[in-house]
């Protein structure tokens, strides 16, 4: 299914970690509203802002495949309003900082662990939230940027 020109479900729901265990990922059509909501307003333009392509490393997780690969409790991920991406031209954190300086309208953007962007969506909520995740002793802890 088609979300937007250039995100499709497909994409955002793919995951190796679920086929491994067999968790069922699929999502339900209120999830799917939000994922097409998160690539209108926010992959979408931000890939044209980039002028390449943006990669998808996780987008929705079920409850069950969340807990399974430690993701926070109350994670955006299992609403669909939230994907952890990377452009092959930038690091994680030229990637983080290019999106902070030039792209307003997501709720959260979070350079996590200089692995991966994390960006979200939440319609009129939109809190414009920057920070980095970093790991201490052995927990996640969340910084401003």
């Amino acid at each position: 299914m088609q979300l937007t020109t250039n995100f499709n479900l497909s994409t955002l729901t793919i995951s190796k970690t679920a086929n491994q265990f067999g968790i069922d990922n699929t999502p339900s059509d209120e999830v799917i509203g939000n994922l097409k909501s998160l690539c209108e307003n926010v992959l979408e333009p931000l890939q044209a802002l980039l002028g390449e392509s943006i990669y998808i490393t996780s987008g929705y997780r079920s409850k069950e495949l969340n807990k399974k690969i430690g993701g926070a409790k109350k994670s955006q991920h299992m609403e669909g309003k939230a994907a952890d991406i990377h452009v092959n031209s930038k690091s994680t954190e030229e990637l983080f900082v290019f999106i902070k300086k030039n792209f307003i309208g997501f709720d959260q953007l979070i350079q996590e662990f200089d692995s991966w962007v994390h960006i979200s969506y939440d319609g009129m909520n939109n809190r414009n939230m920057d920070l980095r995740a970093i790991k201490e002793n052995g927990k996640t802890k969340y910084l401003p940027a």
